[in-house]
């Protein structure tokens, strides 16, 4: 399995906190806003704002990796309620974080107004199928374990801000790998970088959020398990995330398409 390239970014001049400091942004009903853009012009930004945000150190690393491992049904359930924009939605996945070798089963809720619920319990892939496991899936979702089935496995290093004015974390996602368990189907996207602002609600005054405006970068959608399963599943319905992959696109200045094991 390949695993995500090293990431380059100069992050000296960032007064850093612990992990442990930093979960008082941790945001577990949060308002999420996602946009994408280059991996240079990350690291400009970030030049930028070394005075408004502490930088995680998680065990002495502040890009770490993270593995996440998605479940979703045969027919797609989780995924096709993305696709088909409906106002409540689920994520259940696995996720590895590298730096503490902590691993969690996360169900993310995505309610109508907006706001994102996490759930989670401690869990490997190896646990899944534990009873409590199982309880935890039924009682915080729709789904039940037996009808759940590994999809797509994402990795990519993170670097996490905190705010050191108000409850504001942001994620810088680099190098993000995506592939389909037990084959040889993936997509890397080495020169972007996927940027998230989350909040416990809107703030104007976020030093990032303008800085993005200045230049003219509006909020886009973007979840790593829609966009995986759309591009390496290409026989499920995807057409609502042709303008992701538009963007994706001019910023990578090459085409992007679904995984094709033949050509």
């Amino acid at each position: 399995m390949m695993s995500s390239a090293r990431v380059d970014i100069d992050t000296s001049d960032f007064t850093r906190i612990s992990l442990q400091e930093s979960e008082k942004a941790q945001l577990m009903q949060r308002i999420d806003s996602k946009f994408i853009i280059n991996t240079e012009l990350a690291k400009d930004l970030l030049l930028k704002i070394t005075d408004k945000y502490y930088v995680v150190d998680n065990n002495g690393q502040v890009i770490p990796e993270y593995i996440s491992d998605y479940y979703d049904t045969s027919d797609f359930k989780m995924y096709l309620d993305h696709q088909n924009r409906r106002p409540k939605r689920y994520k259940i996945r696995v996720r590895n974080y590298c730096a503490s070798g902590d691993s969690f089963l996360e169900i993310k809720i995505r309610v109508p107004s907006g706001k994102t619920i996490k759930k989670r319990i401690p869990a490997t892939n190896q646990e899944i199928n534990k009873n409590n496991i199982s309880e935890f899936i039924s009682n915080k979702s729709p789904y039940s374990l037996g009808d759940l089935s590994q999809t797509l496995e994402t990795r990519f290093n993170r670097l996490t801000l905190v705010s050191k004015e108000f409850d504001e974390r942001i994620t810088f996602d680099f190098n993000l790998l995506l592939t389909v368990p037990n084959t040889e189907k993936l997509k890397q996207f080495e020169d972007i970088c996927i940027i998230e602002v989350k909040r416990s609600k809107h703030k104007s005054n976020s030093e990032i959020s303008q800085l993005l405006k200045q230049l003219g970068i509006r909020p886009m959608g973007f979840s790593k398990y829609s966009i995986g399963c759309a591009l390496l599943y290409p026989k499920i319905k995807s057409n609502n995330f042709k303008k992701t992959f538009l963007h994706i696109k001019k910023l990578q200045n090459e085409y992007i398409e679904p995984y094709n094991a033949v050509g």
